[in-house]
């Protein structure tokens, strides 16, 4: 069911603290955010980045381990890294959400060369790990330009902000349009553009997962939106207002 008032209240509260303590250089979020966020995200692909694994490659004190671990640690502070930048990149405002950005996120997540990171894919693959229809490859530059369109001409006249991000990731993951990392790319844009705009992250849990993909799948994005909705909502109880996302001096 759709959110009523009192869920847009609390948004636009939020929304209200976070961009009046703005700064040119962001505080830290919290680590409890990062390590969930990093754990719980990776889940959604099947990859299982334990906690306590999480908390020793934040520590960067990988002479202690052993050299079998090393690409390991490197995997999660790539993702960490990620996220530092999405926070960052969100601290410029609305401009900050463009092609070129979604692009960028895709290259530090996908470092190999042969991988081409930030650049689109040139097939259809029928074995993905996504069930959702997926336009052809020849048409992802016509898509993604539409859906930058949407997202600059509706974006900040939406009333309900969580339901306009679940319709641009719905739309983007439509697109499909890097082979690999899309999902983790797709969800890492989805929570700039929300950072962006003063809204809180989305983080949904690993219990969700069956959820997500059948919310994907769905050919209209109301499923997604509650999804999103669950998780947002969770995020502000937890965070008890915007220095919640903070790491505390």
């Amino acid at each position: 069911m759709p959110r009523g008032t009192e869920f847009i209240r609390a948004l636009e509260n939020h929304r209200t603290q976070m961009l009046a303590h703005r700064q040119p250089e962001p505080a830290p979020l919290s680590p409890r955010l990062i390590l969930s966020w990093i754990h719980h995200d990776n889940m959604l692909e099947g990859k299982l980045f334990r906690p306590a694994e999480i908390v020793q490659a934040l520590r960067e004190d990988d002479d202690r381990l052993d050299k079998y671990l090393h690409p390991l640690m490197r995997r999660i502070r790539r993702y960490r890294d990620n996220i530092d930048y999405v926070w960052t990149r969100a601290h410029e405002g609305p401009e900050a959400v463009d092609l070129e950005t979604l692009k960028e996120i895709h290259r530090r997540l996908t470092p190999a060369a042969k991988d081409r990171g930030g650049l689109y894919r040139r097939t259809s693959p029928v074995h993905r790990d996504y069930f959702q229809k997926i336009c052809s490859a020849d048409k992802v530059p016509y898509h993604l330009r539409k859906l930058f369109d949407q997202i600059g001409s509706e974006c900040d006249e939406a009333c309900d902000p969580v339901r306009f991000a679940a319709e641009v990731h719905h739309k983007l993951m439509h697109v499909y349009p890097f082979r690999r990392n899309p999902g983790t790319t797709a969800r890492l844009f989805t929570n700039l553009l929300l950072l962006s705009r003063g809204y809180p992250p989305l983080v949904i849990t690993c219990d969700q997962r069956d959820a997500y993909y059948q919310a994907l799948a769905h050919p209209e994005p109301d499923l997604l939106t509650e999804l999103f909705a669950d998780a947002v909502e969770l995020l502000l109880e937890r965070a008890g207002g915007h220095q919640g996302l903070l790491r505390a001096a």
